[in-house]
């Protein structure tokens, strides 16, 4: 017999992988042969069904991201997006119909998604980078559509017993010698691909009735469903092994004990247990892509973190070259003021020394010309003229030294670092503070109680306005406490101030108070009556922080401003840490004479 089809090339799934085309016929073999002796070949290839599973997925994909990609006027994908001053973005002519529509007071403008007010841009900002990602998710979305459809369509050839893959690869009859046929089929026994014509022939011949056919192929398949130790047909499965054996492995070889059966019962179970595998498939890339998003997730997470610190040092560091800036002026101009007066109180005395220095040097000149006088008179009246000038001692001026200068520069110096640098401190040491040593954020709520001129409720401290029949209430702030009372470890909580220009914060107790007050754009910090601190600002402050520990005996007063307004960068800048007596339990209190204090 001749040998194999001159088609040598086997086709291949889209991904690269090898895939069975045919499926064995009972049509010219009696009932009695096997005629199925190899996997039928009419599956779809696994990594076929893998590609059409990422097919399927990729839109749902794809369509969470056309929701971030689709702007909040026109609902549709972004056309030309740019940006607002509070970070969202719009189409450029959605966002200039809402400038033409919008009428708000004082001129400003209020962002269709956050209500954020801000001065109208003069000129609208194209975001770039978003831009470039609507392009590129258009693009994919169209070679999706194309590749879902592709792989629907090789599915359904599949399905019908066709082949998408095998128009070029035509397996030829190995008998036509002058103009070969196409093969129909494939004979195991012989390994011989026959056209129409010969397999009539094939057929009639008694001997050859008994030869296994299956639907043309290659050299490759052919020697797949050989044995590779005995060149036997592969017609039995190994259970205990799970691999294809042929009868003389079976009888003589290892596979002796172990539990067989026919090829077609194994395709029977295969073909059972494949819509299992692939949902356990399915079920472990679900979990892979969730694992991965988590990881992701963190990744953000990380950057997040990496900039809120990087905003936080860089607003420290900044706070901390201001004030030295403003100190190196202020001592710069202590000292020039110093010097001044020192000079001026100098100045006399040289010019009194300079009018010495004259009159003596001519003395000396005069003396140094009568040196040469031969006359004896004209000599002793000279002498006796110069001998009878007055001459004054020469004052001590030594006393006049810098120290005094040096003193007042150290001394500011000191005071600087004090008064600046204090706040730091424990920042600074505590740069990675132990979960133990972290403090505990409390949720307070401000106790109930009546106060004339004022309003309390669990969260709000608010001023009312009496009717002009009653009393103004007294200037003295009220103090309100907190529900809530410590008597030691780690705690801070919040108090938004945006909403009053004249407040105090802090804490309290039988024996002392130590409390932060805002009026008229000062700050101030208190331990009973005594000022540790004073500070003018140029803006109120939003949000402040009050960290009480009871271990160190510390209050420690710091302005988040940045916290209490979406979009913005936070930032986390002390104002002042302040020792307190220990003495326990205390509580937070509050104090307002202008508009509201909240609890967050």
């Amino acid at each position: 017999m001749g040998s194999p089809g001159s088609a040598q090339r086997k086709p291949v799934c889209p991904m690269g992988h090898p895939v069975l085309g045919g499926t064995a016929s009972s049509s010219q073999s009696p009932p009695s042969q096997l005629t199925t002796t190899a996997l039928p070949l009419t599956w779809a290839s696994p990594c076929c069904v893998v590609c059409l599973a990422d097919a399927m997925a990729e839109p749902q994909v794809l369509e969470g991201l056309e929701e971030e990609l689709t702007c909040s006027v026109c609902l549709d994908i972004y056309r030309n997006p740019v940006s607002l001053g509070c970070g969202h973005s719009f189409c450029e002519e959605c966002i200039q119909g809402v400038l033409r529509s919008q009428h708000c007071p004082q001129g400003l403008f209020s962002c269709p998604l956050c209500s954020a007010l801000e001065a109208p841009p003069t000129k609208l900002q194209p975001n770039i980078q978003l831009r470039s990602i609507v392009q590129k998710f258009l693009d994919t979305s169209e070679q999706s559509a194309a590749l879902e459809e592709e792989l629907r369509r090789q599915v359904e050839c599949e399905e019908k017993g066709e082949s998408s893959y095998f128009h070029d690869e035509e397996i030829l009859c190995d008998f036509c010698l002058e103009n070969p046929q196409p093969a129909v089929k494939t004979c195991m026994n012989c390994e011989t691909s026959l056209c129409q014509a010969h397999l009539g022939k094939h057929s009639t011949k008694a001997f050859l009735t008994s030869h296994v056919l299956v639907e043309p192929c290659d050299a490759r398949v052919l020697a797949e469903r050989r044995c590779s130790q005995h060149g036997k047909l592969l017609e039995c499965y190994c259970v205990t092994d799970s691999v294809c054996v042929c009868m003389l492995c079976c009888a003589t070889s290892s596979h002796r004990s172990h539990e067989i059966i026919s090829v077609e019962e194994a395709f029977s179970q295969a073909q059972n247990d494949f819509p299992k595998t692939l949902r356990t498939l399915k079920k472990h890339k679900a979990a892979v892509n969730k694992s991965l998003e988590n990881l992701l997730t963190q990744q953000e997470k990380i950057k997040a973190l990496e900039r809120l610190h990087r905003n936080h040092l860089e607003n420290s560091f900044n706070a901390i070259c201001e004030h030295l800036e403003r100190r190196k002026t202020k001592i710069l101009e202590a000292i020039s003021d110093i010097e001044g007066k020192q000079l001026s109180q100098i100045q006399p005395w040289i010019k009194e020394h300079k009018e010495m220095k004259d009159a003596v040097s001519s003395d000396v000149r005069e003396l140094e010309a009568l040196r040469d006088q031969k006359d004896p008179v004209l000599f002793i009246k000279g002498l006796a003229a110069i001998q009878a000038r007055k001459r004054e001692q020469v004052p001590n001026k030594d006393g006049v030294e810098l120290a005094e200068l040096l003193s007042i520069m150290d001394g500011s110096i000191k005071d600087t670092i004090q008064e600046f640098f204090q706040p730091y401190i424990q920042l600074i040491l505590d740069t990675k503070p132990s979960v133990e040593s972290s403090p505990t954020h409390e949720h307070l709520t401000f106790k109930s109680c009546q106060a004339h001129g004022l309003h309390v409720d669990d969260k709000v401290l608010s001023v009312v306005e009496l009717p002009s029949s009653l009393p103004v209430p007294h200037k003295e702030q009220f103090w309100v406490y907190s529900t809530r009372r410590f008597w030691n470890g780690q705690h801070f909580w919040e108090v938004i101030t945006r909403n009053s220009l004249c407040w105090k914060v802090g804490v309290i107790d039988n024996s002392f108070q130590c409390y932060l007050e805002m009026s008229q754009r000062c700050l101030r910090v208190f331990l009973d009556k005594r000022q540790i601190k004073v500070q003018s600002l140029n803006t109120a402050i939003g949000m402040v922080r009050v960290e009480l520990d009871c271990e160190r005996n510390t209050v420690s007063f710091c302005d988040v401003s940045g916290k209490d307004y979406p979009g913005s960068s936070w930032s986390f800048v002390p104002i002042a840490t302040v020792p307190i007596p220990a003495s326990y339990p205390v509580y937070a209190v509050f104090s307002i004479s202008h508009g509201s204090l909240s609890l967050p």
